[in-house]
């Protein structure tokens, strides 16, 4: 009777441990230090089709930067983009199109596809100012911005 006492009064304890431990996850204060250093580099790192827009039309400095295979780039891009596709591993990339002098705005085909992410990561680490075009292509289109093929 003592050892089933003892059990039941340890998991128990196990129990109210977990419960408190979970709720004072869910009731803690935010890191605000932290939560601006993320929202700073979202900001700087990367740019939504509306801002691109202003590029693409020319009232805006930068170069746009199309990140997807031939076929999809003949299809249809980002009016003014230049086209470095990207993960061909055959193929050296070629930079000659990017500016030092201006953010290059990098886009593949959507929100779930990483192409410009790691075109991005790449052209920062040859010194290239960059930032992902969020949602890529399909964002673009959802918007009914215009398409030059």
């Amino acid at each position: 009777m003592r050892k089933a006492f003892f059990q039941n009064t340890l998991i128990a304890i196990i129990v109210f441990s977990c419960a408190y431990a979970f709720n004072s996850d869910q009731n803690r204060i935010q890191d605000t230090k932290a939560a601006f250093q993320y929202f700073e580099n979202e900001i700087n790192f990367k740019a939504n089709a509306r801002s691109v827009l202003t590029v693409s039309l020319g009232k805006a400095p930068g170069v746009i930067v199309d990140v997807r295979d031939a076929e999809a780039f003949k299809a249809g891009h980002i009016p003014g983009a230049i086209h470095i596709p990207f993960g061909q591993k055959s193929k050296p990339i070629d930079f000659s199109g990017l500016s030092k002098d201006k953010i290059n705005y990098v886009y593949c085909y959507s929100l779930h596809c990483n192409l410009s992410q790691m075109a991005a990561k790449t052209f920062a680490a040859h010194g290239y100012p960059v930032k992902e075009i969020q949602g890529g292509f399909d964002t673009w289109k959802e918007e009914n911005y215009p398409i030059e093929k």
